[in-house]
């Protein structure tokens, strides 16, 4: 049975006392060397692809980031010429690849090989970049919210049955592979959520011969209506058990996170009950714990809420101090 941490209050001042407080945040003893962080590579999406957007972002976190997230859609051929110039600085890619939202991208049509032109084009676009490729398609595929996802009754626009979602990753993956894009890697990117109207994992999962990463996307929304402030491990832990159980050996990465400011009225009303900060040092507390975790990619945008680090000064001092310890680069 999981066990939520314990709650731990972080003091960031000076640099001489960042490694210590950093190790707090971590449930370590204060005299542990800073090796004892997470060994998580850090990345974001900043709200646009340009090069100069990612340098200005890695400005203000005081830190380089090991990966680059991006949004492409139904017909896009990539790594188009801005994500090659993140590349080309040292980023490492990650994509969420949007197969389509109508009837004519339903799971089915890709297995009967209608898609097989424009797949060829990805693929050889993939193939001819030669560097890792980590691709998320169908991401968030289990939510009730999204146009493909997989249900008993097969009955969203996009979608189709569990068995079908499967039939389909399966038919992605090997045409990729028998392509020649052997650089790519398949990121399986459901989201936190597991009320009822979402879909289990376990009922689409593709199998470890299909997926080189579990990715997650898991956001706190703050209060009002029927959400509530939730920590962290409020929002991943379940999830989390979920997909290591299917496949203990792959890393996990989270790839998509944020949480609301509860000093403004971002979306939600403000709460003077809670800290940003706090949550994300809670965050660091819960990654000590589970060690599948390898890289975190903030979605640093001001969107249904302000996901900002920067939206507070003790937000930004945290993620800055994390970031002095994370992985620079993708091994």
């Amino acid at each position: 049975m999981y066990v939520l941490p314990r709650p731990l209050r972080v003091v960031l001042t000076a640099f001489a006392a960042v490694l210590c407080s950093f190790a707090a945040v971590l449930g370590v003893g204060a005299g542990t060397a800073a090796a004892a962080a997470p060994s998580v590579a850090l990345g974001a999406y900043v709200g646009s692809d340009s090069p100069g957007a990612v340098a200005s972002f890695e400005n203000v976190l005081g830190a380089h980031l090991a990966i680059t997230s991006s949004f492409r859609g139904w017909g896009d051929v990539f790594p188009d010429e801005v994500q090659r110039q993140q590349a080309a600085g040292g980023h490492t890619l990650l994509v969420a690849w949007d197969l389509g939202a109508s009837a004519v991208t339903r799971f089915s049509t890709f297995t009967s090989g209608v898609h097989d032109a424009y797949l060829a084009q990805e693929a050889d676009a993939a193939r001819s970049y030669g560097q890792p490729l980590y691709i998320r398609p169908w991401a968030e595929m289990n939510a009730d919210w999204v146009a493909f996802q997989p249900t008993s009754a097969g009955d969203r626009p996009a979608g189709g049955t569990p068995v079908q979602f499967i039939r389909a990753w399966r038919y992605v993956v090997t045409f990729f592979r028998n392509h020649g894009a052997s650089n790519v890697r398949w990121v399986f990117d459901p989201t936190t959520d597991t009320y009822a109207e979402t879909t289990p994992v376990r009922s689409i999962w593709p199998g470890t011969e299909y997926v080189d990463v579990l990715g997650l996307d898991g956001y706190n929304w703050g209060n009002g209506g029927v959400l509530t402030w939730r920590t962290f491990a409020d929002i991943y832990a379940l999830q989390y058990q979920r997909l290591i159980a299917l496949a203990p050996t792959l890393p996990v990465w989270v790839c998509e996170f944020g949480s609301k400011a509860p000093n403004e009225n971002d979306g939600a009303a403000v709460d003077p009950a809670h800290a940003k900060a706090s949550w994300y040092s809670g965050m660091f507390s819960y990654l000590a714990r589970a060690d599948h975790i390898t890289a975190l990619v903030m979605f640093d945008v001001g969107k249904e809420r302000d996901w900002r680090i920067e939206s507070d000064s003790a937000t930004l001092s945290t993620m800055r101090a994390a970031a002095r310890s994370a992985v620079p680069a993708l091994r």
